[in-house]
């Protein structure tokens, strides 16, 4: 504590124990001045001057707001800190500072409590308050003398007296902000991470007003008062901060909450806790989603005549299970929900619900590392559904079609068929913006994947135009800390990472929410982790694999995460330590999964790896068995497939073959488009600008197509 701040502090308790015992009109400087109590010299516990009051504060606003800030931290001096979870009824809880209440009936609670300890102190500080009230506005006869040329005193705003007396000279009562502050930033949490300096200028905002109403209605109910206070900065300050659907989500827990109340029977409180949960899915809150859902499939579980409601939710919970990145739970929600619609009494509703079920069951195992059979099931469901489909309109069959389309995309993708994935995601963007626009919400999902299926088959130059669009709308349209706008930051950042950018690929994920660890608790574990293993992957390309390789030992170690461990290592110079890494995760393959390109990406790190360890033949089969996967298991142009042809086409150069090279290179070079209607590599791909160097130093020229040449010149 400063020097300025202990006299301050002084003046504060002299000031609150004169306005407890006098008319403000009534007391003098001189009785503040001389209940003053500091050590002076060899003296202590002697007053101080008028004179020595008036340069310390120039003010008598200042006097009676230190008068406020001091009587009011000696009123809540017991108090407990905020708490994790509040009771409803008079905001006491817990105040072991954990967990953010779990939900915005609890945030407000918080909130309303710690008014209502403001509101009581009014009601015991009465009187005092009342001079305050008188003095906050007073300006002296020497401020509007403009001849008199006064000036604000200095006074340090980091400190809590000293902001205090700030604003007192400002006519303003912050008295309450620090005591206000951390619990609205605990408040806050549920719903997201608010910025620096967010709580206190809130807490300042509400301190202000809280004092104004309540010593301006000295009889209203106090309760009453810190309700509506708290209402008031829900709607001025969480919602601005969260969005609108944080005013949603508040309606549809009090009508849950009511509905609990006063139900007379259990339906009523699962058709308000259903339309909470549709609010959670459209939140950032997955977490909590989870939760609503596996509560609200409980009550729906003993109703016969609830069957269809119950295959709703089981299918909406296993949504958030699986964006949260528990695939277990996801599974068996989606097992479960399609037992019920097998259960469904109405044929077409049977149906509907169940390929709604066996679609989302194959996204479980594309997630799980099984992209081929994923897609297989996927096949055979949209051969179920094509049928009389409308031309035309985007009824309830069109868009399980298209979604089903959308999802055979992406399996196609993750299982290596990139000319495949690209084609079927081109479709689905064109049929989307022909019946829904290029500005629906929709269409700019289709074009997310269409950005992944391009980036998959070696384009990212094109993929990087198609996303940043997306992105774009979809940051209008949905919550910016959500799941699925910081989903196309990830998508944006391995593109940048693909295209020969990893550092800007690394500054994407550097302070955004998706690396945060709200963001990890309360939306999505495992788009967090994906994050984190991108911004490793990024850090290793970049040249600081040391940094990814402590990165990456705090991420699940599943194969992917030991494939980029073992590319830092090597990156690193530790060629064994990476070889160990590739033989553990050649076992674990053997055991698990269809994960061609994981597959390919494993065999090529293993072949670099051999050639580092001077392993050659070893380094030669690896690279064999890469290429061979070509054609059969992985397309014969994935990239992952022409990055070995690349390394083998370099081996042969360093050993003086380079008649080899040139027919190792074709694929990489040839410009003719593929079913897909595009080159096996785009245009900026390292890879192919690699490619191309290396056909320069063998002598060779890169293929021209009649379509590279410029019409102009004939």
């Amino acid at each position: 504590m400063s020097a300025q701040e202990r006299r301050l502090a002084a003046i504060a308790a002299a000031s609150a124990d004169a306005f407890r015992h006098g008319g403000y009109h009534q007391v003098r400087a001189e009785d503040v001045a001389e209940r003053v109590r500091l050590p002076r010299g060899g003296e202590r516990d002697r007053g101080r001057s008028a004179v020595w009051l008036y340069n310390e504060v120039r003010s008598r606003r200042v006097l009676v707001a230190l008068a406020v800030k001091h009587a009011f931290d000696e009123f809540t001096a017991d108090d407990a800190g905020p708490a994790a979870t509040v009771d409803a009824t008079d905001g006491t809880g817990t105040a072991d500072g954990g967990e953010p209440p779990r939900s915005l009936l609890d945030a407000q609670n918080l909130v309303t409590g710690a008014l209502r300890r403001v509101a009581r102190f009014h009601q015991v500080e009465r009187f005092m308050l009342n001079q305050v009230r008188l003095g906050i506005g007073d300006i002296s006869t020497s401020e509007k003398r403009l001849s008199a040329g006064q000036s604000q005193p200095v006074w340090e705003m980091t400190e809590v007296y000293g902001a205090t007396a700030a604003a007192g000279w400002d006519g303003r009562v912050t008295a309450y902000a620090r005591y206000l502050a951390p619990r609205l930033e605990r408040a806050a949490l549920t719903v997201g991470v608010p910025p620096d300096g967010w709580a206190g200028a809130s807490a300042e905002r509400l301190s202000e007003l809280a004092f104004r109403s309540m010593v301006d209605d000295p009889e209203g109910p106090a309760d009453h008062q810190a309700a509506a206070l708290g209402a008031h900065w829900f709607a001025r300050d969480l919602v601005p901060l969260a969005g609108e659907w944080a005013e949603r989500l508040r309606t549809a827990e009090q009508a849950a909450e009511l509905a609990r109340r006063i139900g007379a029977d259990g339906r009523a409180r699962t058709r308000a806790l259903d339309v909470v949960l549709q609010v959670l899915l459209d939140s950032p809150l997955l977490a909590r989603a989870a939760e609503v859902g596996g509560e609200l499939a409980g009550l729906l579980a003993d109703d016969p005549s609830e069957l269809r409601a119950l295959c709703d939710v089981t299918g909406r919970q296993g949504l958030a299970w699986l964006r949260l990145g528990d695939l277990p739970a996801a599974r068996a929600c989606f097992e479960h929900s399609l037992r019920v619609a097998g259960e469904l009494p109405v044929p077409a509703d049977a149906k509907s619900c169940g390929s709604r079920a066996e679609h989302n069951l194959a996204e479980v195992l594309v997630e799980t590392g099984r992209p081929s059979e994923g897609l297989r099931r996927l096949e055979d469901l949209y051969a179920e559904q094509a049928g009389d489909i409308p031309a035309t309109g985007t009824a309830p069959a069109w868009r399980r079609l298209t979604l089903t389309r959308q999802a055979m995309a992406r399996a196609a993708s993750r299982a290596g068929r990139t000319v495949t994935g690209v084609t079927l995601a081109e479709a689905v963007l064109a049929d989307r913006e022909e019946r829904l626009g290029r500005d629906s919400v929709n269409t700019a999902s289709a074009r997310v994947t269409f950005a992944e299926a391009l980036l998959a088959a070696g384009h990212p130059a094109q993929a990087r135009h198609h996303l940043t669009e997306a992105l774009r709308l979809r940051a209008q349209q949905l919550t910016p800390e959500g799941y699925w706008p910081q989903y196309d930051t990830v998508r944006l950042a391995e593109i940048e990472l693909a295209a020969g950018f990893p550092a800007q690929a690394v500054r994407l994920l550097t302070d955004v929410a998706v690396t945060g660890e709200w963001f990890a608790r309360q939306v999505s574990p495992r788009l967090h982790a994906e994050a984190s293993l991108v911004r490793c992957l990024a850090l290793t390309a970049a040249g600081e694999p040391a940094q990814a390789l402590a990165g990456l030992r705090a991420l699940p170690p599943d194969r992917a995460v030991r494939r980029a461990q073992a590319a830092a290592q090597l990156a690193l110079g530790d060629a064994p330590a990476a070889a160990r890494t590739l033989a553990a995760l050649a076992k674990d393959e053997r055991d698990h999964g269809d994960d061609f390109p994981g597959q390919a990406e494993r065999l090529l790190l293993t072949a670099r790896t051999a050639h580092a360890l001077g392993r050659d033949g070893e380094a030669e089969a690896a690279s064999a068995a890469l290429l061979s996967m070509g054609g059969e298991s992985l397309d014969a142009c994935h990239p992952l497939v022409l990055a070995g042809r690349l390394d083998l086409a370099l081996l042969r150069v360093g050993a003086g073959r380079v008649e080899e090279v040139s027919s190792l290179l074709a694929p990489l070079l040839d410009r003719r488009p593929l079913a897909h209607g595009r080159a096996p590599l785009g245009d900026g791909y390292p890879l192919l600008a690699a490619a191309r160097s290396v056909a320069i130093r063998v002598g060779g020229s890169p293929p021209i197509t009649p379509e590279d040449r410029l019409w102009e010149n004939g």
